[in-house]
């Protein structure tokens, strides 16, 4: 009987579990598989996918979701995640400019015609073992020539009430476009 009521118990437990880390990562998985798009404002009309899918940056266990534009063509969104404990973002080198922990980024992208484009980290999301930042670009005009676009991930530095982007990038990659 003791044995029966244990199996319960830790059947019990292990549901409540299973809830728990289900309820705490459902926003976050949904982002990070492209069941919703990376944008902070849930839009109007589904954006244009500028990119086939998901992709990992180098070795560092950064990845990166689908850029995305809006119908007008303007702007480019997508989103980047990783595990809480990724050596590279809990770097404590320097005073780094956090949100929530976490630090921020100024996102370069240079087109192939050479246009370069600033984009920064607007929000995130925090999973129980992942964090997702929302990456965003207002001034980005799709361009239907466009072939590839090469993204530099700058950590900013804290500096009194403003923030200077470090000097060398931490992350770098290209990407096809569609």
């Amino acid at each position: 009987m003791k044995k029966i009521r244990l199996a319960i118990f830790s059947l019990i437990a292990l549901i409540i579990i299973v809830c728990f880390f289900y309820l705490d990562n459902r926003e976050l998985n949904r982002l990070t598989n492209d069941q919703i798009y990376p944008m902070v404002e849930e839009p109007n009309q589904h954006p244009q996918p500028l990119t086939e899918g998901k992709l990992e940056i180098g070795d560092e266990g950064v990845h990166l979701t689908k850029l995305y534009s809006r119908n007008t063509s303007k702007g480019l969104y997508f989103g980047m995640w990783y595990g809480k404990g990724n050596n590279l973002m809990n770097n404590e080198e320097k005073k780094w400019k956090r949100k929530k922990g976490q630090i921020e980024f100024l996102v370069k992208a240079v087109d192939s015609n050479g246009t370069t484009y600033d984009g920064r980290t607007v929000g995130l999301v925090t999973g129980t073992f992942s964090v997702f930042q929302y990456v965003q670009f207002d001034g980005f005009h799709y361009d239907q020539d466009l072939e590839e676009l090469t993204l530099f991930f700058y950590p900013m530095i804290a500096e009194g009430d403003e923030a200077a982007p470090n000097a060398q990038a931490w992350l770098e990659t290209t990407i096809p476009v569609e």
